[in-house]
């Protein structure tokens, strides 16, 4: 309801005044008019809703969504021109954001005994750094704003993580609680996370936000777009799985609250605000790989090819093809002296810069000397496991998920714009088999798990769904035993999977390819002969070959 004297009024604009601020941005070096017009229709209209709070109050979209127009208000105080009253005003404002929206802090500490929007829940991911921002002291239960903040992660990830780095929501975050990865995550919450972790990491400089922002952005987000040419982005999702067999109108399904075409590939399936929403994604991670260090220094803070020119006026330039690529070559033309710090992901153990060790996980330092400073980043991954529920696994290498393809055939239910593969709707349905437990030893993946790079071709879909950059090579044994539920895989076999001959065919070698790069895929597989860490459960080679 956007009537006025309703609390629901102030959602849809605030959504506006993002994108005006980061045209704002954009505009600020060329065109000092226009960034000026823009601040100032942010300050007025914040000012007015301001005083429609009084009468007002928060409610709805707008009570759960107020860290939004309170980081728009905190961009203001940044960077627009603001008397000492305006800018009063606005922290006033932000003080009643706080007060009036949703206990961001009180509902995260809940979690698993609660529920909620899974877009609303990625909107309050950020909420203790952005009123960190407001007030740097405040804590909820004896912990910091920043504690708050990685606790929120880890809390999530154990109540309905998945591989992919999301969570579990479709539409509601699930009750009870689940990391089946045949479950959904919303393509709006999608890119409402990816964009609160960049949030996080730039206000708090937890290294591990940035990694997860880097594996929602290489994962998450291309996995939910499809079409049968393979690279553009005409059809997503509005629920991505990470165990997909199908997308169909599926009746009966394993969702909560969507529709039966919620994975389907469209246009705007089940409802349209992915396809107003989904464009946020990339520009603002693309945004968010560079920031400024308190010290003036550089900083790398996500990989990607990409240059930018800091406030300071310090220039810096990434030569890449990662996340297929393996190296990172950096060039900073920045004042002899300056800091230049260089993120090195939590999973590169082996990462050099400059033929030096550089240890993960944290912001390797270097100075820069006053002309054209390079520094070689080697990144140097290997492959990995992670494990799930039952003993599950997903492959992984650097900062991407390695699934396994299964061949879909389009069925087209609809047509809206432009030519045949153009703006159509689509039905896929399985041609190659998916039921695979995979044989390899988690103590050593790297014996069983052949990794390929056939490297980034530049022009190419990065994401296409054919003629992938990378694979990897895996041992996995056919396992006809593992079930169909509700339309969609049931949850992996627990693991170890083949602990019977009967149970497992003979060792076949198929690709594992990057997740973003699939429609229809398994990226969590049972374990072939392993159980779940720690429980000690190992069953004997069978002899079959």
């Amino acid at each position: 309801d956007s009537s006025p004297a309703s609390g629901g009024q102030y959602w849809g604009p605030s959504n506006v005044l993002q994108a005006l601020w980061q045209w704002a941005e954009a505009k600020r070096e060329g065109d000092a008019a226009a960034f000026s017009k823009a601040s100032r229709a942010m300050l007025l209209h914040l000012l007015e809703q301001r005083r429609r709070m009084a009468k007002a109050p928060l409610a709805s979209w707008a009570k759960a969504r107020w860290i939004d127009m309170a980081k728009s208000a905190e961009w203001l105080i940044d960077n627009a021109r603001l008397t000492d009253a305006q800018r009063g005003e606005l922290l006033e404002l932000i003080a009643l954001l706080k007060a009036q929206g949703e206990d961001w802090d009180g509902w995260f500490e809940a979690v698993p005994r609660t529920s909620n929007h899974n877009v609303n829940v990625a909107q309050g991911l950020k909420s203790a750094a952005v009123w960190w921002r407001f007030n740097s002291s405040a804590s909820h239960a004896n912990l910091s704003m920043a504690q708050l903040s990685l606790r929120r992660m880890r809390k999530l990830d154990a109540a309905y993580g998945q591989p992919t780095g999301m969570y579990l929501g479709d539409e509601i975050t699930p009750v009870p609680h689940t990391r089946s990865p045949s479950r959904g995550i919303e393509l709006c919450g999608v890119v409402e996370a990816l964009y609160s972790y960049e949030a996080m990491y730039s206000v708090h400089g937890t290294l591990a936000f940035a990694d997860r922002a880097e594996r929602i952005a290489y994962n998450a987000l291309p996995a939910t777009w499809a079409s049968p040419t393979g690279g553009d982005m005409w059809a997503h999702q509005y629920l991505q799985a990470v165990n997909e067999i199908n997308a169909i109108k599926a009746s009966p399904h394993v969702w909560q609250h969507d529709n039966a075409f919620s994975e389907t590939y469209g246009l705007e399936p089940n409802f349209g605000c992915c396809t107003a929403n989904f464009h946020q994604g990339w520009p603002k991670f693309a945004n968010s790989l560079f920031h400024s260090a308190p010290d003036g220094g550089v900083v790398v803070s996500m990989w990607a090819p990409a240059a930018a020119k800091l406030p300071s006026g310090a220039t810096v330039e990434v030569d890449t093809t990662y996340p297929f690529g393996d190296d990172a070559t950096v060039t900073v033309r920045a004042a002899a002296g300056t800091p230049v710090y260089l993120r090195i992901p939590g999973w590169a153990v082996k990462a050099t810069v400059n033929g030096a060790a550089a240890a993960n996980g944290t912001l390797f330092r270097g100075v820069a000397t006053g002309g054209a400073d390079v520094f070689a980043v080697a990144f140097r991954p290997e492959t990995r496991l992670e494990r799930w529920d039952g003993g599950a696994a997903s492959v992984h290498r650097g900062a991407l998920l390695y699934s396994l393809p299964i061949a879909p055939n389009y069925t087209v239910y609809a047509h809206h714009f432009g030519t045949a593969d153009m703006s159509s709707d689509y039905y896929l349905q399985p041609t190659s088999p998916w039921r695979f437990a995979l044989d390899v030893d988690p103590a050593s993946p790297g014996s069983t798990l052949r990794f390929e790079s056939r490297g980034y071709r530049s022009g190419a879909a990065p994401w296409n769904h054919s003629n992938w950059p990378t694979s990897i090579a895996a041992r996995l044994r056919p396992l006809p035993t593992w079930s169909v539920t509700a339309n969609s895989a049931a949850e992996p076999p627990r693991s170890p999977a083949c602990d019977a001959a009967a149970r497992c065919g003979p060792a076949e070698v198929r690709d594992l390819v990057p997740h973003g790069g699939t429609e229809l895929r398994i990226g969590e597989l049972p374990v072939a002969f392993f159980g779940p860490p720690g429980d000690g459960a190992r069953s004997p080679r069978i002899s079959v070959h």
